[in-house]
This record gives structure tokens, sequence and C-alpha cells, in this order.
């Protein structure tokens, strides 16, 4: 499966966090990526998956397990406009 990766962090308690989207999309990459340990994970409805690093290393371990290309900030804005509205499906 194919997942892109945005890299930030919190404003409070200053976690290291993740933003996953995939073409395939949201619920199939959620349920694709069921190793998660040392992460919070957070889902809002209308928004990505977001993992929270609540163990250090957690967040480059999920990235290295599930081989998520991370994106800088306009990579990222580039390719969620290209993928539409499947990112959320």
């Amino acid at each position: 499966m194919t997942l892109y990766g945005l890299r930030g962090w919190t404003h409070h308690g200053w976690e290291q966090t993740l933003t996953v989207l995939s073409p395939a999309g949201l619920t199939e990459a959620l349920l694709y990526m069921q190793s998660t340990d040392g992460l919070r994970t957070v889902q809002r409805p209308g928004n990505l998956t977001r993992y929270h690093e609540i163990r250090a290393g957690s967040v480059a371990a999920l990235i290295e397990r599930y081989g998520i290309q991370v994106l800088d900030r306009e990579a990222w804005e580039t390719k969620k406009a290209e993928l539409g509205d499947v990112v959320f499906r």
C-alpha cells in the first residue's frame, strides 16, 4: 500500500505527530496500519488520521515499518489535491 506522511508537532505537550494519507483511502490505510505501538491514533470526522508519539522513536518506527513516504508541506498539499476526496473515504 502506498502511504504518504506529514510530520508535525502538537501545540500542547510537544508530541511529534504524523498525518497519513493514501490513494487507497483513509479507511483502508487505517486497517492496514494496525501496529502502532507507542502512538495514540487521532481520528476526527472529515480529517485524515494523525498519529501522536507517546514513546520516543515511535513515529520513526511507524514510518519505517510501513514504508511511509514523508513529504514536506508543499509536496503534501500537492499530493492531497492530486488525490482529492479519495483520501477521505
